[in-house]
Formats: C-alpha cells, structure tokens, sequence
C-alpha cells in the first residue's frame, strides 16, 4: 500500500494533533512571512537528513499541508523520495514540497517537530535492536509516550524494528504492585478475577522479587514482567520459571544491557527510554523561491 493513501495517516487522533499542532504554532498568522513574502510566491522546499537516521513520518507533510496550511494560504504539492523504515544518510533528500512560499513557511515548524521526534524514536529503536539480531530477544515500547502522541510513537518503534506493547488499558491485562495493593494482594486472586472478567485478553503479572516471581507462576498468567531486576536476578528468575511462562524485562535497562538482557534467555525487554528519551534527529527544511 502506498504509504500516502494508508487509512493510519488519516486516524482522528492524528488529524486532531495536527490541527492542535499548527493553531498551537501558526496563532492568527506568520506575522513575518505577511509582512516579507508577497501573497502567491511560488517556492519549493527541500526536507533532508543532517545526520544517519532512521526515516519516519513523512506521510503527516501531506496531512499537514492539506490539512489546514493548504486551505487557507495555497496547494502544496509533496514528492517523498524515501520510503518508511529506511537508513538515510547525512545530506540526503527526503521528500521535496512545491507550493505557496507561505504555505511552506506556516507548516515548516510542524513539520520538523513532528518529523525529527518520529525519526528519533525509530532511530534509537533501531539501535536497541541492531543490539541484539541474532537472538531471540523481542524490543518492545512501554506506554511511557508524550500525551496524544502515541499511535505515532508506537509507529515510530515498529518502523525501527521494535515491537508495540500495550496500545491503550483496554488491549491487555497488565497486574502491577498498585492493583495489589488495592485489591488484597493475592495474585491468584487477581489473576483469576482478571481471567473471568475479560477471558480473552492476555494477562501478564509484574514481578519485583523472586518471591513474587515463584508466587506468579503458581497463578499461570501469560507473561512475567521482571520488574527493576538485576541482571542477577534475572538470570535467577529464567532458572525458577524453567521455561513455563514467557518472561519481559522492564526498568532500569540500558541500550548498552540489551545482549546481557539477551543472554539471560528471557522472551522481552520493553524500553520506556525508546519513546519517552530518544533524541530528536536533525532535519531541515530548505525553502528557495522558484521562478
């Protein structure tokens, strides 16, 4: 499928952080390009990578400009010269915008910050699993994302090559040390309520302690989360499940860590940093008159 024409990029949540994105930046009007540049300039705008990077969200500079800089100052038309997913290099053209110089100049802004975050969660991602090819370990996001940004930062990981955790509360049953505590904190209790209230979803138990560990596998869930654990433990706790429950490591877990995560035989690691911490990669956006 065209990335472009893909039903995603017009998802509500992301029309409304564009619409909230360009009020929030554009106010009543570029009080500098209505005062400098004459009404109709035709320009071109050129967006390219400063650096080595994953690429990553180039279809929202379609719904940027279409969205709302289009209809009030100019048709923008976008040519996107790298595909979703690849490696692009330092001085390398992504995608090239013909169209009102104004038009360009509102949207420019947007663009960027929503591009550089984009490539910069699927950049470290990719890192993180570049750590480990050849193992069995699975890299997975957290819900640990920017409010009303997460449908694009969960794309972001998958476009690095990571793997999506829970979405939203409603896809999957995760028990944790406050549901707990509030509940009587039996976890075959919990685990039971939680299997009769909604049988189909999986359910997964966060472990702090190999104590809490032998009690959760006791309650059968369909994954164990190994909590803030060191590497020590880990190890310790992949002996005392022996392979009758999947297990994910979660807290405190370093890039650098990953083939010792790895080595330890757990199923996944799920990086909070990959979407809460990544460094925004360095674009920009060239903007020249056309004759």
């Amino acid at each position: 499928m065209d990335p472009t024409t893909d039903p995603f990029w017009d998802h509500p949540r992301i029309a409304a952080l564009i619409e909230l994105a360009l009020a929030e930046d554009v106010g009543a009007g570029d009080r500098t390009s209505e005062a400098l540049v004459p009404t109709g300039t035709p320009a071109r705008g050129r967006l390219a990578a400063k650096e080595r990077l994953v690429v990553c969200g180039l279809p929202l500079l379609h719904r940027i400009f279409r969205r709302r800089v289009s209809a009030d100052l100019g048709a923008v038309r976008v040519m996107l010269h790298a595909a979703e997913g690849a490696t692009a290099v330092a001085g390398e053209r992504l995608a090239t915008l013909d169209g009102h110089a104004r038009a360009l100049l509102a949207g420019e802004r947007v663009s960027l910050n929503l591009l550089q975050h984009l490539c910069g969660i699927a950049t470290l991602t990719r890192a993180c699993v570049d750590r480990v090819r050849g193992t069995p370990l699975v890299v997975r996001d957290t819900r640990k994302t920017l409010p009303g940004f997460r449908l694009l930062a969960k794309y972001a990981v998958r476009m690095g090559g990571g793997t999506n955790h829970r979405m939203t509360l409603d896809d999957a049953i995760l028990i944790k040390d406050n549901h707990l505590a509030l509940c009587g904190g039996d976890v075959q209790a919990a685990v039971r309520a939680a299997r009769a209230a909604w049988p189909t979803l999986s359910l997964e138990v966060e472990c702090r302690t190999l104590a809490e560990v032998d009690t959760a596998v006791g309650a059968a869930p369909d994954l164990i989360l190994l909590d803030n654990m060191s590497l020590a433990d880990i190890v310790a706790a992949v002996q005392l499940v022996r392979g009758r429950i999947p297990l994910e490591v979660s807290g405190g877990v370093h890039p650098e860590d990953l083939p010792e995560v790895a080595s330890t035989g757990v199923a996944f690691v799920a990086l909070g940093a990959i979407t809460h911490s990544a460094r925004a990669a360095d674009l920009h956006l060239k903007i020249e008159p056309l004759a």
